[in-house]
């Protein structure tokens, strides 16, 4: 029995535990082989019925998952199917609302901006009037045609029209007075380039619509007495002096090419009559009806400029007077007109007689264009009126095209119909004057969606959706059935396993001693299982660096280096050098958080274009950028791949650096970007320890940074190697050889390439992204050479208009809800209207200058008030409007001008951010912030004053200076008793504007009581007066005033006012250096605007208006310049304690600048000098060169 036993034993060792068969040679039952009773065999007889039981139980459960999941799939299918259609309904509404919300602001600005304009020029015409001492209606606006220019490209105006009133007793008068002075036509055909014109001479006649030429005009409100006895001696002035008079047509922008057009009176079409006798009942500016200006534009955008136009007055009498009437119904399905009609005032003061109007000629796709994205397709807006006319516009993208006459929209969209009426005039009146009125007609617009708009929205992702979850429902099924299986089949297997050990065990073993044995197995099965998790070879010092970049493997928490380090030869790879040119000098007038964004933006871009093109980004270092192909997955188009990036780079560059002029104020747009590539063998790995990074060795990295420095702006530079690989890669047409030689330092000369991004790059790209990329790069270089393109000009002004809307609405957004933090009770409206006529009655504003402003006090409830301020939306437009209003009021000057005026204001608001921001360590609170700043940090009104001086410091400027004004004795010389002549004038232009009842709104927002708009009008009186820095008597008295503010000698004066006569002061000094801020800044940036100035005190010297050549004193001007008044000036801003690390950053440019100017100054004024003189030789008014970026 003993042997049988041990060859029992020894078979179940050669066969295995998993053996089904477990007898031994004799064949008898293994009971009796052990010699154990049956006990334990019955206890595993007695087992299977309950894992029977236990296996039909999860057989039941898994029918039930099996339904469940079938169950579930269905609903899912079917409400994500009806799910997805409801969101696409719903997105599509959503989206149209907002495509209507967005048309409606749009049209409404446009409509705004087009009777600021109007207003602005009609203001021009009169302020030119009375300060040349003329009446009217004997006035001829000099360079009409280029004031009318900037005008009807803010407006969007084709033809604007000058009309005066000229009464039977002037007629005679006026009809000698227009041959004496119709050299305007000629000077505005010579400023269109149409020298080669001969318009002919003005009629001698002021002439009808009517064949019979008598001057009779009938209308219905010549008869206003016997037909309303209510009606009030007013209107029938306003009849009786118009019927009496007559309205020739005069100045033209554009100029005819036809000076017949001239004379025309325009007062014998009866709607032109009507229209003009409810501009002049209700003293606004009035939109005409839709009207066919066909032969007005024929004669003034000739087609022709090599011959002369024929002209018949007898023709041009009956074409003219149906030109300006309603067009009849076939017409009315193309050139859809109407013109705005702005009354001329005879004086600037309230209650003026209208002595004239501007005919604003405006046509009506203009309200449509630009509107939506490209991608946005399909709105339609039907445009009807009072006057029984109707109009459908289709906009698709950017094109905003005429469909048709009549309401031509799919009335299967009318639920979703957006009614919006549109300004007829330039403020709200009496509607009953356009309800009984056929002449003025009353515009609403309704906006529809169309079935393309809706299809962008309804695709095919319901079925796909629903499919791709009933899909993901059969797929965890399977899943299910899979794991399923597998966990049966091991569970038999374990099972058996089980069964079999416990078998032995209990067979050899008591039940104690089996515990352990099991419980022992069990543990070492978890230390394996424990030691095997996460365990992995890597074959490679390459893969372990792949691995370590993609799964973050590296130095231990620790900080024990257990591993040899992680880096590799990598033969084939390309690396490439980004880096901003112009951006230390560009940083140099911004405020270290628009630095950041600026970056920050970039970079973001750049690392998403790195990934969509399996570019490794490796790090910047400042304002460059570092990436390589080829490394850590070697890829053999390494060369291609980083010159599709490079050129992502470069578009994505020019895109968000012109967005972001917005938000990052002037001369962000001239940043460039220079980029360098070179192809070679690169050693990279991490190198470890402190900040682990990733890094590249290497001769190839020397060399990127060679072709990066000797490269040029916006331009991708190439190294032989690459452009070899480029060739080889079947891309020739991509590379261009460099022509003069490039010398790299401890390379010698070398030969280098451009990457061809404008010329053939299509092809650059296979996707449809890259080939949208290359189209844009093209319009961007395009945009380059048109910079000194009036269109490119009036873009740059437009995008400075939004940067100063931008950064005044936000500190008027903190006036705001400062006040009702502060719950401020406002004044009654006629109170406020006391004073602001009162303000208004003052001529000489030298004289309201104050020795102290007085400041609020410190108000702990202001704190409140630092909370996202929110502005209505009717405040910002009449913002927008005022400050375009200011722009169209600057001169084209090269330095006083809109452009400089935004950059003083861009440095306003750096320093004030100082003020309001600085290092607190002497301010741990908010009254102890108050009293270190003298309260300039409570109150968010002085700040907004500040910011809009700064914007209308130099409107009107003559671009000479105020000595010269006096010199000459102009009218404004003596206006202003010869002093700060210039000053005064841009205060009382840019506040009598802001006065008018247009800017009402806007007005409450800033000021609600007197002693808010007292405070005001101080601060924005004193803040233009102290830019006047050439007068010695006034600068003498604020120094005194400084020296008094800050002598550390004890003084009796009340403490409020010692306090708020240092605020005085130092806003003054902000603001007058925010005026010379380009000579505390870069290098780049003071030459910048030193050349301006140069040429503009040029164009004094050759126009003869100033005695002496610049050229002759610049040198030591500049040089005495910066050592008596700029430097002095910093030191006074760093004394005073309030503007932080600014202060410092001001005096150190200012003393850099003065020791580059004495090595330099020469040479800058010699090469000034000689572009003068260029320009001279060509005819042309010497104008400063387009700014390039300045190097690094």
């Amino acid at each position: 029995m003993a042997i049988q036993k041990m060859d029992c034993f020894h078979d179940d060792d050669s066969v295995g535990i998993e053996d089904e068969d477990f007898s031994c040679a004799s064949g008898k039952d293994k009971t009796e082989v052990f010699g154990v009773d049956g006990g334990d065999d019955e206890s595993h007889s007695s087992s299977r019925p309950i894992a029977q039981k236990e296996d039909r139980a999860v057989n039941r459960s898994k029918v039930m998952v099996y339904l469940v999941l079938l169950f579930t799939a269905s609903a899912a299918s079917v409400l994500t199917y009806f799910y997805i259609n409801a969101q696409d309904n719903a997105t599509f509404e959503s989206e149209f609302k907002g495509f209507a919300k967005e048309l409606e602001r749009i049209t409404e600005a446009s409509a705004s901006s087009k009777f600021s304009v109007a207003r602005s020029l009609s203001i021009t015409i009169t302020s030119y009037a009375v300060d040349k001492d003329l009446y009217f209606p004997f006035v001829t606006l000099p360079d009409f045609e280029i004031r009318t220019e900037e005008a009807r490209a803010l407006s969007e105006a084709e033809v604007i029209v000058f009309i005066p009133l000229v009464n039977e007793a002037q007629q005679e008068q006026w009809e000698q007075y227009a041959q004496d002075h119709q050299l305007w036509i000629r000077l505005g055909l010579d400023r269109q380039g149409l020298q080669i014109v001969d318009p002919g001479l003005v009629p001698l006649k002021i002439y009808n619509g009517e064949d019979d030429g008598n001057f009779t005009v009938e209308s219905e409100h010549d008869n206003d007495d016997e037909n309303d006895d209510d009606n009030d001696n007013k209107n029938k002035d306003i009849s009786d002096r118009l019927t009496g008079s007559l309205g020739p047509m005069w100045q033209m922008g554009r100029a005819p090419a036809n000076a017949g057009l001239v004379n025309f009176n325009t007062l014998s079409d009866f709607v032109f009559y009507d229209l003009a006798y409810n501009v002049m009942t209700s003293r606004e500016a009035l939109t005409s009806p839709i009207v066919n200006l066909e032969y007005l534009y024929k004669f003034t955008f000739s087609s022709n400029r090599n011959t002369n136009v024929t002209f018949n007055i007898g023709d041009g009498r009956r074409i003219l007077a149906r030109s300006l009437g309603t067009l009849s119904r076939p017409e009315r399905s193309k050139d859809a007109h109407s013109y705005i009609l702005q009354p001329v005032m005879e004086t600037l003061d309230r209650g003026a007689d209208v002595i004239g109007f501007l005919m604003v000629v405006v046509p009506w796709d203009t309200y449509f264009q630009n509107v939506y994205p490209e991608a946005v397709k399909g709105v339609e807006v039907v445009v009807s009126d009072s006057c029984g006319q109707t109009y459908t516009y289709k906009i698709d993208g950017l094109k905003g095209s005429v469909k048709g006459w009549g309401d031509l929209h799919d009335h299967t969209y009318d639920d979703m119909r957006v009614r919006k009426p549109l300004p007829t005039g330039s403020s709200i009146f009496d509607a009953e004057l356009v309800a009984n009125n056929r002449t003025l007609c009353h515009y609403v617009m309704e906006i529809y969606p169309t079935a393309t708009l809706e299809q962008e929205y309804h695709s095919e992702h319901s079925i796909v959706y629903a499919v791709a979850v009933a899909l993901i429902f059969v797929f965890t099924g399977a899943v299910f059935a899979i794991y399923d299986y597998a966990v049966q089949r091991r569970q038999y297997k374990v099972m058996r396993t089980a069964t079999k050990t416990q078998a032995i065990v209990s067979s050899l073993f008591p039940k104690s001693v089996q515990d352990r044995i099991l419980q022992d197995v069990e543990n070492k099965a978890l230390r394996d299982t424990d030691r095997g998790k996460g365990s992995f070879l890597l074959s490679s010092g390459r893969d372990r660096l792949t691995n370590f970049l993609q799964n973050g493997e590296g130095i231990d928490a620790d900080g024990v280096v257990k591993s040899n380090p992680i880096a590799d030869l990598f033969p084939f790879a390309t690396i490439v050098f980004a880096d901003i040119v112009g951006f230390t000098a560009w940083s140099s007038s911004r405020e270290p958080p628009q630095v950041f964004l600026l970056l920050e933006t970039l970079y973001h871009h750049f690392d998403l274009m790195a990934k969509r093109r399996k570019v490794f980004k490796v790090e910047t270092v400042g304002d460059c950028y570092v990436a390589v192909a080829g490394l850590p997955d070697p890829r053999k188009d390494h060369a291609v791949v980083m010159a599709r990036f490079s050129a992502d780079c470069l578009v994505k560059f020019k895109s968000v650096v012109k967005q972001m002029v917005v938000t990052l104020g002037p001369d962000t747009e001239e940043l460039a970007i220079r980029i360098g590539m070179h192809s070679g063998p690169v050693t990279a790995g991490v190198l470890r320890g402190e900040r682990a990074r990733f890094q590249l060795f290497g001769d190839t990295v020397n060399t990127t940074a060679r072709m990066e420095s000797t490269g040029l702006p916006n331009k991708i530079h190439l190294s032989q190697d690459t452009a070899s690989l480029l060739i080889a890669a079947g891309k020739s047409e991509w590379v261009t050889a460099r022509k003069d030689p490039v010398f790299a330092k401890g390379k010698g000369e070398l030969q280098t390439f451009w990457l061809n991004v404008f010329k053939n790059f299509s092809s650059l790209s296979q996707t449809d992204d890259d080939r949208a990329s290359t189209s844009l790069e093209h319009d961007t270089q395009s945009t380059i050479h048109m910079a000194n393109t009036p269109t490119s000009i009036d873009r740059k002004q437009s995008r400075l208009i939004d940067w100063n809307v931008e950064v005044l609405s936000k500190s008027l957004a903190q006036v705001v809800a400062r006040r009702e933090a502060c719950q401020v009770k406002p004044d009654p409206p006629s109170e406020l209207e006391k004073v602001e006529d009162k303000a208004n009655s003052s001529h000489i504003v030298l004289g309201e200058v104050r020795e102290i402003i007085y400041l609020p006090g410190y108000d702990p409830r202001a704190a409140l008030s630092e909370a996202k301020p929110n502005l209505d939306d009717e405040v910002t437009l009449q913002l927008r409007n005022y400050i375009q209003a200011v722009a169209g009021m600057y001169r084209n000057n090269p330095f006083h001008n809109f452009d400089h005026a935004s950059h003083v204001t861009m440095s306003v608001s750096k320093l004030l951010s100082r003020i309001v921001a600085p290092d607190r360590q002497s301010a741990s609170t908010e009254e102890a912030l108050h009293d270190h700043t003298y309260g300039i940090t409570s109150d968010p009104l002085t700040q907004f004053s500040v910011l809009l001086s700064a914007l209308i410091h130099d409107v009107d400027h003559p671009g000479v200076p105020n000595s010269t004004l006096v010199k000459e004795e102009s009218s404004l010389a003596r206006v202003y008793d010869n002093k700060s002549v210039a000053e005064q004038n841009s205060v009382d232009l840019a506040w009598s504007l802001l006065m008018e009842k247009e800017y009402a709104i806007l007005r409450r927002a800033i000021y609600v009581t007197q002693e808010d708009f007292l405070r005001f009008r101080a601060l924005v009186v004193n803040s233009v007066m102290a830019t006047d820095i050439m007068d010695k008597e006034l600068k003498n008295l604020r120094n005194g005033r400084w020296d008094k503010a800050f002598s550390e000698a004890p003084t009796e004066e009340d403490a409020r006012d010692v306090k708020d006569r240092k605020a005085t002061i130092v806003i003054e000094h902000l603001i007058q250096a925010s005026d010379v801020a380009h000579t505390m800044q870069h290098w780049h940036v003071y030459q910048k605007w030193n050349k301006r100035f140069f040429f503009e005190n040029y164009n004094a010297y050759v126009s003869g208006r100033s005695e002496k050549d610049p050229s002759e004193f610049w040198y030591q001007g500049e040089i005495g310049f910066l050592d008596f008044y700029i430097i002095p000036l910093a030191k006074k801003l760093k004394d005073c304690g309030v503007f932080g690390v600014t202060s410092d950053e001001y005096l150190i440019y200012a003393e850099q600048n003065r020791k580059e100017w004495i090595v330099k100054g020469e040479a800058v004024v010699a090469e000034m000098l000689e572009e003068v003189k260029q320009s001279s030789s060509s005819k042309q008014p010497p104008q400063p060169a387009q700014e390039q970026a300045p190097p690094l």
